[in-house]
């Protein structure tokens, strides 16, 4: 499928603030300000984002919204993931400080906490997502501009070393939220039901395995680094995030961990959506979590447990995993899944 022209039309930091705004919720957690993932100093390193180097041509910036991976080869780069709206200019900044300037970006669906900063890519880079995020980018404009709101609120709570990394920054954009408009998040190229993307001499792989975390996942696959991001299809160790009125489906959504497995042998590197980098036998652990969790769901609604009632438990073995705000909106939307069924 060839890219088209568009129309214009974790525990850890912002992650809570980031998911939550992009479902539209009103009651936002607050934001943990911590800003370094390894747990050193924020002033020390001088950037935001703990950089992990995964291959000489790949690097990752983990939390902090949605992951971010960086691949780049014979002086071409792409980023896949842009963070939350206030994170852009400094995503940027550091991407190109860590492995030179940018020559494409691509979305991996369209949920805030992984399009928000593509206000600091568009107006001189390609944009990529599949044709399906674009609508929906399009219609959260005002999530965006709330997102950078409560961000700029909650920096009141930061510590002096942690308000210097990202005060500028935030103080700029916050200024010129009037004049942020759609095209400024938009994608400027969308592909649908596979492709394949060249950076230099790598051959990327974008595949599309229908309704899964969202109705636009995708995956991008570097075979000759034997290298997956597989966007929001995969939390590691995290509650993952069921977004109904975006299209989600647990079968789907297992259905295509099926076949990013496929892609994968014991050696692949895996880039989840949330959570730290893995191997191949996450993508089965997540598979067993909806399993798992069906499984348990129906029991409760067969006992005559309100939607409610399911949500407010803690089923184990997975009661500790990371982010237990997301929780309940896991549980409810299994339960509403399942009750459809019926």
């Amino acid at each position: 499928m060839s890219l088209r022209p568009t129309t214009e039309g974790s525990r850890r930091g912002f992650l809570g603030l980031a998911l939550a705004a992009s479902a539209g919720f009103a009651a936002l957690p607050r934001a943990a300000w911590a800003l370094q993932a390894a747990g050193r100093p924020a002033a020390a390193s001088k950037k935001l984002f703990v950089w992990k180097s995964l291959h000489a041509k790949a690097w990752a910036a983990i939390g902090q919204g949605g992951n971010t991976l960086v691949v780049t080869d014979a002086g071409k780069t792409l980023l896949i993931d842009t963070k939350m709206p206030v994170f852009g200019a400094i995503l940027r900044r550091e991407a190109e400080s860590t492995v030179g300037k940018l020559t494409m970006v691509l979305n991996t669906h369209h949920h805030a906490d992984h399009t928000g900063g593509n206000h600091a890519f568009t107006k001189d880079l390609p944009l990529l997502s599949h044709k399906k995020a674009e609508p929906r980018i399009a219609g959260q404009i005002d999530r965006y501009i709330a997102g950078i709101k409560s961000a700029v609120g909650d920096m009141t709570k930061a510590q002096p070393a942690e308000r210097e990394l990202v005060a500028d920054d935030f103080k700029k954009l916050h200024d010129r939220m009037a004049d942020l408009h759609v095209k400024d998040f938009a994608p400027t190229q969308t592909f649908e039901d596979g492709h394949e993307l060249s950076v230099g001499g790598l051959k990327l792989k974008l595949h599309h395995f229908g309704a899964g975390h969202t109705d636009n996942d995708a995956v991008v696959h570097a075979p000759s680094l034997n290298l997956i991001h597989t966007g929001d299809l995969l939390f590691h160790k995290t509650y993952p995030y069921i977004d109904r009125a975006g299209g989600a489906t647990t079968v789907g959504w297992r259905a295509s961990l099926r076949k990013i497995i496929e892609l994968c042998d014991d050696k692949t590197i895996i880039v989840p959506g949330h959570g730290e980098v893995c191997s191949k036998a996450a993508l089965s652990e997540q598979i067993e979590y909806f399993d798992r969790m069906c499984e348990f769901v129906a029991k409760q609604i067969k006992d005559g447990k309100s939607r409610e009632d399911v949500a407010n438990m803690n089923p184990e073995p997975y009661d500790t995993y990371n982010n237990a705000w997301i929780r309940p909106i896991t549980l409810r939307g299994i339960y509403e899944e399942l009750s459809e069924k019926k």
